[in-house]
């Protein structure tokens, strides 16, 4: 009788021991964390950005493409942090090349620098872009919304966090400008935190991204948004979608990688076609982007050669 009563009292013993594990296990994955980036003054962060694309490129009526490959180093550094956490940017482009259909295009790559160098883009911790100042003309114009001088910054800023901590499979909202036109409608995202896992030996938490951005406006003859009536020549609708992979460390306060994959439709109507003129096709353009911290890029011997 007594061995029976000592099996029953163990067999309440562990199942008490594994109850525990279980709830402290539960109560670990639903910590809540805060989730912020981490600023310090006169220090300097390189992202790798890759993005190829296949269509038919909004130009001269949509161009169609095969495949463009853009490649470069953009450096990030942070001249200063206001009292506030907010922190002000700058920005460098250290390497850039572009092909087309397996021909290098000849870019004016100095031009492109000495017109980012200027620019001031302030971030909150949250990732929030609160004020932007400086940069030049871009020496080259691709009239897809968020391929902007003033939006390179924000590849290295791909979610706004919430102010709370949020719990994992939590999912939130938020909104961004896609482009530098006043009163432009924002782009709306929506984010969710997946998991843990390590990405080249950091530590970092996944994140699946959605957005969503349409917008219509009149433009001149180069695609333009344009208020000027007589500079009125086109009517055009533009819509942007995607989806992405977004790896963020909080120990470092910084993202380590990011895969997007986005769609892009323009569809324009000619405000006074000539009797021979006939409408523009609908264009069509799908994107993947990766974006990667420098140091975790694999080499390669290109790489070795151009200093990267």
């Amino acid at each position: 009788m007594r061995t029976y009563l000592r099996i029953a009292l163990w067999m309440v013993v562990g199942l008490l021991v594994h109850t525990t594990a279980v709830a402290q296990q539960a109560s670990a994955q639903a910590t809540a964390q805060l989730f912020r980036y981490r600023f310090e003054p006169n220090t300097q962060a390189k992202y790798r950005i890759n993005a190829q694309m296949s269509g038919t490129l909004p130009l001269f009526g949509g161009l169609p493409v095969e495949k463009v490959l853009l490649d470069m180093t953009v450096v990030l550094k942070v001249r200063q942090v206001r009292p506030d956490g907010n922190a002000e940017l700058g920005i460098d482009v250290e390497a850039f090349k572009a092909e087309m259909d397996g021909q290098a295009l000849p870019l004016p790559v100095d031009r492109l620098r000495t017109s980012v160098r200027d620019l001031v883009v302030v971030v909150s911790p949250q990732g929030e872009v609160v004020e932007r100042k400086g940069g030049g003309a871009m020496p080259f114009n691709i009239p897809i919304p968020g391929v902007e001088l003033n939006q390179l910054p924000l590849l290295a800023f791909q979610l706004v966090f919430p102010k709370e901590p949020i719990l994992s499979e939590q999912e939130w909202s938020y909104s961004r400008t896609m482009t530098s036109i006043p009163g432009d409608v924002p782009a709306q995202f929506t984010a969710r935190w997946l998991k843990d896992e390590a990405v080249n030996g950091i530590t970092a938490s996944l994140f699946s991204q959605k957005m969503r951005w349409s917008r219509a406006f009149k433009a001149d003859i180069f695609d333009l948004p344009t208020t000027d009536e007589s500079l009125m020549v086109k009517q055009i609708k533009q819509s942007v979608s995607g989806e992405a992979q977004v790896w963020f460390s909080r120990a470092d306060g910084r993202l380590v990688k990011a895969v997007m994959d986005a769609q892009y439709e323009q569809e324009t109507r000619l405000l006074n076609p000539g009797e021979t003129a006939t409408q523009p096709a609908p264009v069509r353009l799908t994107a993947r982007v990766q974006i990667t911290r420098e140091e975790l890029v694999p080499r390669t011997s290109s790489d070795q050669q151009t200093g990267r």
